[in-house]
């Protein structure tokens, strides 16, 4: 007789493993309040696979790469919004795009679902023109799951309420038939977006290049002390010399890094 996933209890003993495992595959530090999360997440890879406990699954994972980002995937899966921390898109929209002399380039390093990169692009199309070549977003994460989803641009009507009508109306179409429910942003405020699945610890490749802005927000707070450094030591890597760095409203630089300089808070700028 099978054991249903939802008798399975994951153990402190259990949940230790997939901390130092989550920690070493991807540098991000499971807090104890976690656990409750940790199990409720992985109840469903339990029933997929039939197993009798947590442990069963923790050993599974260390012979299939496979599952190892299908792990990822369901661990790291957070929750979004459209135009959050709205005074980073006010400063892109009257302090930066304004004075930008040529194409400007955006990096949304912790895309998430799109969110953030797609109300990026909205403030650039009305402040720059919908003409190919004013801007470029690239959105990178290290869920491939909601790189995907970005990538589709679909989501569900929940999120029309946190976009300004003057976007929505312009960029954003209802979906009828089996998308009912959903909305999709149009295809010419995506052909300005590039996606790709990246680890913000390891060095981006060459071909990233340099960015004008860069998004790291609300996700620093899931990593030590030396993760961040590596991080934002990456992420700065790529940040042109006057460009400008958001991260988010409970997060700081204080002896993190010394190489971009606060002009607001949450708001640095490469000298």
């Amino acid at each position: 007789m099978n054991v249903k996933s939802t008798e399975i209890k994951l153990t402190d003993k259990e949940f230790e493993l997939f901390k130092k495992f989550i920690h070493k595959i991807s540098g991000i530090q499971m807090k104890p309040e976690k656990k409750v999360l940790v199990e409720s997440r992985l109840a469903k890879r339990l029933r997929y696979y039939q197993f009798r406990s947590y442990r069963d699954y923790y050993e599974y994972l260390q012979t299939d790469d496979v599952e190892q980002q299908m792990f990822i995937d369901i661990i790291t899966t957070n929750e979004t919004s459209f135009f959050r921390e709205p005074h980073h898109f006010e400063y892109l929209k009257t302090a930066i795009l304004p004075k930008q002399k040529g194409p400007i380039r955006i990096w949304s390093a912790a895309c998430s679902i799109g969110a953030e990169a797609y109300s990026s692009a909205m403030v650039c199309d009305e402040v720059l023109g919908t003409s190919n070549g004013k801007y470029e977003i690239v959105c990178t994460d290290i869920n491939a799951d909601v790189v995907k989803t970005a990538q589709i641009g679909l989501y569900p009507e929940k999120f029309i309420s946190q976009i300004p009508q003057k976007y929505l109306k312009k960029h954003c179409m209802r979906g009828v038939g089996k998308y009912e429910g959903n909305f999709i942003v149009s295809d010419q405020l995506k052909s300005n977006l590039l996606f790709r699945r990246m680890n913000l610890l390891e060095n981006a490749n060459g071909d990233m290049g340099e960015f004008d802005v860069i998004f790291l927000r609300n996700m620093l707070i899931y990593f030590d002390g030396p993760e961040k450094k590596k991080i934002v030591e990456n992420v700065v890597s790529r940040l042109k010399k006057g460009g400008h760095l958001f991260i988010g409203h409970s997060e700081s630089l204080f002896n993190i890094n010394n190489s971009v300089t606060q002009v607001k808070p949450t708001i640095y700028r490469k000298p």
